[in-house]
C-alpha cells in the first residue's frame, strides 16, 4: 500500500476497478475523522479514446457515527471543451452512500487537495472549498450559505452534490478528505425547509440575533444567538388563519408592562427575535390570556413540533415573513414591497398567508392601540389598530 494511503485505523485493501471516463475515482470510505485518497489521474485519464479508465485502490474505514457500517464516497469528473482542440476534465460531483441512521445529527465536510497543497482547492467557485452536508433525521441538507452547488439523489442513506460550475481540474486533485462533525444549526436549513417545529424557515441570519424570553444573546434553545425564524404552517389552527383581538376585549385600554412601545423605526435588527419577549409580557400581565379572544395567547398555545416557544411576531419579524411569502430577498431594514404573495421562490407555505392585517406583538400610543402588519404592500404595511378589533394570527418562533 502506498505511503500516502496510510491511516492509523485498519485499512481494507480493495482491488482496482474499471470505470467509464466520466469518473474521477471511486473510494469505499468509512471515516474515524479524516481519510485521504490519492488518485493517479494524470497517468490514467485518456481524453479521446472513450475506453475504460483505471484508478487507484479504495480505502475503507469507520466514522464515529456509523459504527461498523462502511460509507462509500464516489467522485466524478466531466470534460469541458475549450477553443480549438483543448479542454479539461473537472472534479464535478460526488456521491456519498451507505450512511446509517446512527449518523442523524452529524455533519459531513468534504475537501479536495493538490499534490503538495496545505490549503484545500476551490471546487465550485473561485473561493468555495468546503462541501458541507448535514444529516437531519436521515434527510440531507446543504449549508445555507452554499451557492453554485446542487444536492440531488437525496435518500435516507445517500446524497449527491454537483458543482454547477466546477473549477478544480481533475489532474489537480490528489487527495480528498472527509470529516464528520457535530451538526451546526446554521448548516441545517435553507429558506422554505420544514423547521424543527413543523413550520417553514422564512429567515436566516448567519451573524445571529437576540432571542428568547428576555431577548438576549443567550436566548436560543442551544444557549446562544438565534439564526432562524420559522412560521407555523397554514394548517396550524384550521383551514385558514384565525381572527382574534390583540388583547382580551375588556382589557384592551391598558399599557401592558414589559411590551415594547413603538411609533416608528420598526425595521431594525433590534426588532428581530423581539416578539417572544413581548408575547410573554402580554400573556403574563393578564391582559391577553384568553386564547379564545386574544392573539398572543393563541400564538403562545400553539405546540407545533412539540415546541412551546411559538409567539406573535414583532413588526420587524412580520416584515421578514412578508418578504419570504412574497418571494422578495430578505432585508431587515427595508419594508416589504413587490413580489407575489405565497410565491414559490423561497418555498412559501402553499396553505397561504392572507393579503390582510396580522397582529404584531408591539404596542403604540395611546395604549388602546397595537400594531398590525398588512401583507399587501399597496397598503401601509405596519399600521396601528384598536386592540379590541379582529385581525389575523400566524405564530412564529426563533431558534
Amino acid at each position: 500500500m502506498p505511503d500516502d494511503l496510510y491511516h492509523d485505523d485498519p485499512i481494507e485493501e480493495k482491488t482496482t476497478r474499471k470505470f467509464r471516463n466520466n469518473l474521477l475515482s471511486s473510494a469505499a470510505v468509512v471515516i474515524a475523522s479524516v481519510f485521504f485518497f490519492q488518485s493517479t489521474l494524470a497517468g490514467n485519464i485518456t481524453l479521446s479514446s472513450g475506453g475504460a479508465i483505471e484508478f487507484g485502490q479504495g480505502v475503507s474505514q469507520t466514522v464515529a457515527c456509523s459504527g461498523a457500517n462502511n460509507l462509500t464516497l464516489t467522485p466524478y469528473s466531466t470534460f469541458t471543451n475549450a477553443a480549438g482542440a483543448g479542454g479539461t476534465h473537472y472534479f464535478s460531483s460526488l456521491t456519498v452512500s451507505g450512511i446509517p441512521s446512527s449518523c442523524d445529527g452529524a455533519q459531513f465536510q468534504i475537501n479536495a487537495y493538490g499534490n503538495s497543497n496545505a490549503s484545500p482547492l476551490a471546487l465550485y467557485n473561485t473561493t468555495s472549498t468546503d462541501v458541507i452536508v448535514a444529516d437531519v433525521a436521515s434527510t440531507f441538507r446543504l449549508d445555507i450559505r452554499a451557492t453554485g452547488i446542487t444536492l440531488t439523489n437525496n435518500s435516507s442513506s445517500s446524497f449527491t452534490v454537483t458543482f454547477d460550475t466546477p473549477v478544480a481540474a481533475s489532474t489537480s486533485v490528489f487527495k480528498l478528505t472527509m470529516q464528520s462533525t457535530t451538526n451546526s444549526v446554521r448548516t441545517t436549513y435553507t429558506l422554505g425547509n420544514t423547521g424543527p417545529g413543523g413550520g417553514k424557515i422564512f429567515y436566516y441570519s448567519e451573524a445571529g440575533f437576540n432571542c428568547g424570553p428576555a431577548h438576549t444573546a443567550t436566548g436560543s434553545p442551544s444557549g446562544g444567538l438565534c439564526n432562524y425564524l420559522e412560521v407555523a404552517p397554514g394548517t396550524w389552527s384550521s383551514a385558514t388563519d384565525p381572527l382574534r383581538d390583540w388583547s382580551n376585549a375588556s382589557d384592551y385600554n391598558y399599557d401592558i408592562a414589559g411590551v415594547t412601545v413603538q411609533s416608528s423605526g420598526f425595521y431594525t435588527t433590534a426588532g428581530v427575535g423581539l416578539g417572544y419577549k413581548d408575547s410573554l409580557a402580554i400573556v403574563t400581565n393578564g391582559r391577553g390570556i384568553d386564547s379564545a379572544t386574544a392573539a398572543a395567547a393563541l400564538a403562545r398555545e400553539y405546540r407545533g413540533g412539540s415546541k412551546s416557544d411559538w409567539y406573535l411576531g414583532s413588526p420587524a419579524e412580520l416584515n421578514l415573513l412578508c418578504q419570504w411569502a412574497r418571494g422578495v430577498a430578505s432585508n431587515v431594514t427595508t419594508e416589504c414591497i413587490g413580489g407575489t404573495l405565497n410565491s414559490a421562490i423561497y418555498g412559501a407555505d402553499t396553505a397561504g398567508i392572507r393579503a390582510d392585517f396580522y397582529w404584531a406583538s408591539t404596542q403604540t400610543t395611546p395604549p388602546s392601540y397595537a400594531f398590525t402588519f398588512h401583507f399587501n404592500p399597496s397598503f401601509t404595511v405596519t399600521r396601528s389598530r384598536l386592540k379590541n378589533t379582529d385581525n389575523y394570527v400566524r405564530p412564529i418562533r426563533a431558534f
